[in-house]
């Protein structure tokens, strides 16, 4: 994921990226904020009022209507956004539906600027809330100039698509990393050695043979 992040940013692509923490069943929409962040141009470390500002200037430039909205983007954004009469008196129900045709919206003006890229690593440990929103968005980046690249590890043994309910959409493929073969792995221990000592043969086929045995084909190891 990082290098393709790399080879999107080399040619010029806009790429939003976010990532799911261990605890992230219980961070609501906590892998978007970044995302969101980004897509909306707010800068990391400006007053709050300052970043405000900057969302009413980004809705108002997609629809003036949608700056009255404003507020259901709190939790999407880690931003304070007091309620106004529009969104106070929203149900939960409603106001998660409001919230993801807003995004729809937003992306959809965005990638009318420019091709985007949105990736969400360590989606296994996605909230409920942000599965939801992946979905939405998914399936509007259908006709958008947006690919979503979504990592995360097998729900279980053979499931397609991690368990995020991606894998009914037609524009939706899956990419299986196996575990790494022998001489792969090999070729791995041997990079990283030289990376963080003096190049050496010295006891170089034992730890290639203790290494390859104790990750089991897993390159993190």
């Amino acid at each position: 994921v990082a290098e393709f992040v790399r080879k999107a940013r080399e040619h010029g692509v806009l790429v939003a990226y976010g990532e799911a923490s261990t605890f992230g069943a219980n961070a609501t929409y906590g892998i978007w904020q970044e995302i969101w962040r980004t897509l909306f141009r707010l800068g990391e470390g400006e007053p709050e009022a300052e970043q405000r500002a900057t969302l009413e200037r980004e809705l108002a430039a997609v629809d003036p209507g949608l700056v009255a909205r404003a507020p259901l983007l709190e939790p999407v954004l880690g931003v304070s956004i007091r309620d106004n009469e529009l969104t106070g008196g929203l149900d939960a129900e409603v106001r998660k539906s409001s919230l993801e045709a807003l995004l729809v919206d937003c992306l959809r003006a965005r990638a009318t600027e420019e091709p985007l890229v949105l990736v969400l690593e360590d989606c296994h440990w996605i909230d409920p809330l942000s599965r939801d929103l992946l979905r939405t968005l998914a399936r509007a980046a259908a006709s958008l100039r947006v690919l979503v690249v979504t990592a995360y590890r097998p729900a279980e043994e053979g499931a397609v698509g991690g368990g995020l309910g991606l894998e009914t959409l037609g524009h939706f493929s899956e990419l299986r990393l196996a575990p790494l073969g022998p001489e792969d792995a090999e070729e791995l221990i041997r990079a990283k050695v030289a990376q963080a000592a003096a190049k050496t043969e010295a006891g170089m086929p034992a730890l290639v043979e203790l290494v390859t045995a104790r990750a089991e084909g897993n390159p993190f190891y």
